[in-house]
């Protein structure tokens, strides 16, 4: 079980659970009233595409030669704690159940979310395996972009409400970007060791300092988007949040290597507290307006 939880990365898993999450709320402040076990669905759903992800990515960097030299956490079937079939299992097995869990969604959402779920089902392996391996390829973030903001708010916010609404492309791009600055730490990172083993990152492809300030630009997009949803008021108290971004922004500017772990605890922080008070202002937006 202990290797099973080192697999499954869990300082990563609550960036699948907060967008169906927020999404959510952010349909409760429109006024719809949604099925609680809906919620529950859908982020079960993106919780067991996030593990396979995991898994798959597990394997396939250790088959590459990705996981030789690490600055990060042990990955399980690099050090041996884990054999491959067992990791292809696991990952197999968090597949089959998505797909368990996306039936009601599809059933009560329709044809226009069998297509976003099923390509999320295949890029959880075509992450970092196939014959485009994103993470190998430059791709990652858009992969991250893609899946923890578009296809996870808009997709669980039409479940809920059968509706769209501008607010959601704002929501959508706050978590694309939030859940970015975690990929992005950890690809600046492991950058130095991805180069040498071929795994040509963004990061790889891109001068250490643009990369940066791409990172940056993933930390403080958020507080700008907050401000494009139409039917919210009073997010000024959003700027609480700005602490939190300022000491990770130091990190990801001066810190290299194994430091930059803590980036990625700050940046988890970050998100969380983000993340916590939007929740606040839009459950406040759904009381009083």
């Amino acid at each position: 079980m202990r290797n099973f939880l080192l697999a499954t990365r869990p300082k990563t898993l609550v960036a699948a659970i907060i967008p169906p999450l927020m999404s959510y709320m952010l349909s409760i402040s429109h006024h719809f009233s949604v099925s609680p076990y809906l919620v529950v669905l859908c982020i079960l759903s993106a919780l067991c595409i996030q593990l396979a992800t995991n898994f798959f990515n597990d394997l396939i960097d250790f088959q590459k030669g990705a996981d030789t030299f690490r600055h990060g956490p042990v990955r399980v079937t690099s050090s041996g704690l884990v054999g491959q079939n067992s990791i292809r299992n696991w990952a197999f097995g968090s597949l089959i159940a998505a797909i368990l869990f996306a039936i009601p969604l599809i059933y009560k959402g329709g044809p226009i979310i069998l297509i976003p779920g099923l390509l999320s089902l295949y890029l959880s392996y075509g992450y970092t395996g196939g014959p485009l391996p994103l993470a190998y390829k430059g791709l990652g973030e858009i992969f991250v972009f893609l899946f923890f903001g578009l296809f996870s708010v808009f997709g669980s916010y039409y479940i809920y409400t059968n509706s769209l609404h501008p607010d959601v492309l704002s929501l959508a791009s706050i978590y694309g970007f939030l859940t970015m600055t975690l990929i992005c730490i950890n690809n600046l990172r492991d950058r130095d060791e991805d180069r040498k083993v071929g795994k040509l990152t963004l990061a790889t492809r891109m001068s250490e300092t643009k990369y940066k300030i791409l990172t940056l630009f993933t930390i403080y997009l958020p507080y700008c988007f907050i401000f494009l949803l139409e039917g919210v008021s009073n997010l000024w108290w959003m700027m609480l949040a700005l602490p939190v971004s300022i000491k990770l922004a130091k990190i990801v500017i001066w810190e290299k290597y194994e430091k930059l772990n803590l980036g990625l605890k700050i940046a988890g922080i970050h998100l969380i507290v983000f993340s916590l008070l939007l929740f606040l202002s839009l459950f406040y937006e759904h009381l009083f307006s």
